[in-house]
């Protein structure tokens, strides 16, 4: 069944020189990956993806000036907004928002639904040394969650000071970590109770969340946070959305399908940030993989996806 890519990104040369006018000359590991429209398509039919769904990643558009935030936000989104109308049944894409403004972005979140069409808001996992969770940006959580919104959350660098004479690219460990620490903010922060019509992504399986699970779990009634999430970790943790992007591996499959829902799991290639070879190698070892039942790949292929982006069921 032709597959639903939710988590591939653009970089178009503009971002590259954003970063570069902000110090920044590279990925977490590498230099800037050669992104195009025309290359994603090539890699789509090589894979068979019907549609792929872009967003802008790490390291975002927060650089210390709020007013440059806002106008990358509209600038970004607008080009998001065109890209997707040149070819609307292969290419959506999740706009950006200009946190840390927390009252921009709350109109943003009404531009990127209402005017823009755009399928939902893309999330970094921090700005500003605060995570996606914390208070300050509640307004932001009940606007999405009023508008039914998707928010597909990706993880960025850790906020605050890194060990002296560590110097292992941090999308190799610190990716997978933040994304767990975002998800359970949301959690102990009561958002996942009292905001419950978000449905918020997590990148790459959850990162290192099905390991650590049971874990949280077994602390429910002991943390001071516990009255933010009554009904226990393990039912919030079931509540979000997960991709299988750098999961093509029986290991990381098995620990995914072992504690979230299968329903909730959606087909992700996190190209160009692994090159297309990388790309093609985990999206066979995802295929190759013998923990799935036809059923249950057909929802995670496709039918998920259509689930939570209706207008992708019409096409």
């Amino acid at each position: 069944m032709p597959k639903i890519d939710v988590h591939h990104h653009v970089l178009p040369e503009f971002y590259k020189d954003v970063q570069r006018a902000a110090g920044i000359t590279g990925s977490a590991y590498t230099a800037f990956p050669d992104w195009s429209a025309d290359k994603s398509l090539k890699l789509m039919d090589e894979l068979d993806i019907a549609t792929t769904i872009f967003s802008f990643t790490s390291p975002g558009i927060w650089f210390g000036d709020i007013v440059q935030t806002r106008g990358l936000a509209t600038q970004f989104n607008d080009w998001l907004a065109e890209l997707v109308a040149q070819n609307p049944a292969r290419f959506g894409a999740f706009g950006f928002l200009p946190l840390p403004d927390v009252e921009a972005s709350v109109k943003e979140i009404g531009r990127i639904q209402d005017e823009l069409k755009l399928d939902g808001v893309c999330l970094l996992t921090s700005v500003d040394d605060r995570y996606i969770g914390h208070p300050d940006f509640w307004p932001v959580y009940e606007e999405l969650h009023k508008r039914k919104m998707v928010a597909f959350i990706h993880p960025c660098y850790p906020p605050g000071v890194e060990a002296k004479g560590w110097d292992i690219p941090r999308m190799l460990i610190d990716y997978p970590f933040e994304t767990t620490r975002v998800a359970v903010n949301l959690i102990f922060n009561g958002i996942m109770e009292k905001l419950p019509d978000i449905d918020f992504i997590l990148s790459h399986a959850g990162g290192t969340l099905p390991m650590l699970a049971h874990r949280i779990s077994l602390f429910d009634k002991k943390t001071k946070q516990q009255g933010n999430y009554p009904k226990g970790a393990l039912h919030y943790i079931s509540k979000f959305w997960y991709d299988t992007a750098l999961c093509g591996d029986k290991a990381p499959l098995d620990a995914l399908m072992a504690f979230a829902d299968p329903s909730r799991v959606l087909f992700g290639t996190d190209y160009p940030y692994i090159a297309a070879d990388a790309a093609i190698q985990e999206t066979r070892g995802y295929e190759g993989y013998k923990g799935l039942d036809a059923a249950t790949r057909a929802k995670v292929d496709n039918g998920n996806a259509k689930r939570l982006f209706p207008r992708l069921a019409k096409g």
